[in-house]
């Protein structure tokens, strides 16, 4: 993306790079479609939005993921890497083998809007007889996965309507509100790339600093559209190890006696911490620090990395949350006099918020542990995916 010599030059046309990446061995599978798809795609982009100059890249790859049915992740984190390399704005992965599901029972597409990149399956959509109608499908499948891709939640009045299978029946488009929503996010995106800019940092810390102060609002919305606090009831493991740590810590004299001895406002401090340290246990453990590599520092793996630290963080934070509120729940239940025994409490109230508290932060260490007894894919997929359409 070359640099422009300001803003208010009225010449000046914000440039878009979008890449579609398909494996060479399925050219012969793939057809004319392909191209005929790709050559729709961009046609109609730049006749949606003029606004800016599209430059569209094809990239047939020899390296493409090779396992059967294709895994999405592996292709998400392939084409991530391509869109890194060739400095691509957002890059779709397109392949005729079906997609593996992981939370639903089939899927067409995966976005991930925290990798910038959908991988699409066009495997049903080539069963069809009817090539133009295939087209058309293929189509409003793109338009659905890019749509995720560009901030856009689903709406029962266009293409981001849910769908179980993906035909050419109506809505295809986008309503007139998305794409003015399209466009205003695009224009955040169409800015020269901080490295690209010489006032860029030149130390890693500073550069993140940057990349905060430059993105910030844009990196928190894409965390709140990750939707992170939905991770708990996707991970088996992860939960399962926090529920049988919690009945243990409740039948646990030892664990009322310290909560007992803990100050309020140093259990603030030990749950700031512990907060932070599961989401880096997993962070790392998990090795989710690997997404979006790059050999130098760039904005987009930069960007990338914080809102899947962020995504994470904000799964921990409201785990905790729903912790507090179900042993807030117990407390009321279980007799105040037996928790008072236990507490070694002999006079004066039951501090329920206080053990409440800590019941729900010694549950977020269990679920620390429990995290990392995840599959690795697995977690990644809760955190990367947008959803399986």
């Amino acid at each position: 993306m070359e640099q422009s010599n300001g803003h208010d030059d009225q010449s000046y046309i914000p440039e878009i790079s979008f890449g579609i990446v398909v494996d060479a061995s399925e050219q012969q599978i793939l057809g004319a479609q392909c191209g005929l798809l790709c050559q729709s795609l961009e046609e109609e982009l730049k006749s949606r939005f003029p606004m800016f100059a599209w430059q569209l890249k094809l990239l047939v790859r020899h390296d493409f993921p090779q396992c059967r049915p294709r895994d999405p992740l592996e292709i998400l984190e392939f084409i991530s890497d391509l869109k890194i390399e060739y400095a691509l704005d957002f890059v779709l992965g397109i392949t005729a083998i079906r997609l593996v599901s992981r939370f639903e029972q089939a899927t067409d597409a995966v976005p991930s809007n925290m990798l910038e990149a959908g991988v699409i399956s066009i495997s049903r959509l080539l069963e069809m007889e009817d090539r133009q109608q295939a087209l058309q499908a293929m189509l409003g499948l793109c338009r659905h996965v890019l749509g995720h891709l560009w901030g856009l939640e689903h709406s029962d009045d266009s293409v981001m309507r849910p769908r179980e299978f993906w035909t050419a029946d109506l809505p295809r488009d986008w309503s007139q509100d998305e794409i003015e929503q399209i466009s205003h996010y695009l224009y955040s995106i169409a800015d020269p790339r901080l490295e690209e800019t010489q006032g860029a940092a030149k130390t890693p810390l500073k550069f993140y600093l940057q990349v905060l102060a430059r993105e910030g609002w844009n990196i928190g919305a894409d965390i709140l559209f990750s939707r992170g606090w939905l991770m708990m009831l996707r991970l088996g493991r992860f939960t399962a190890a926090t529920a049988v740590s919690i009945i243990f810590l409740f039948l646990s004299a030892e664990a009322w006696e310290m909560g007992a001895a803990i100050q309020s406002k140093w259990l603030n401090i030990v749950l700031a911490a512990v907060i932070l340290a599961a989401t880096l246990s997993l962070y790392f453990g998990q090795n989710l620090h690997t997404v979006g590599r790059a050999d130098r520092m760039m904005e987009q793996s930069v960007r990338s990395r914080l809102v899947l630290m962020g995504t994470l963080l904000a799964g921990i934070t409201s785990f905790w949350i729903n912790l507090f509120i179900i042993s807030l729940v117990i407390i009321f239940v279980l007799p105040d006099t037996v928790l008072m025994g236990w507490a070694g409490i002999k006079d004066g109230v039951l501090p329920i918020f206080h053990f409440a508290k800590l019941m729900a932060t010694f549950g977020i260490v269990a679920s620390a542990l429990g995290g990392n007894l995840e599959e690795e894919h697995d977690l990644k997929a809760v955190l990367i995916y947008t959803e399986e359409t």
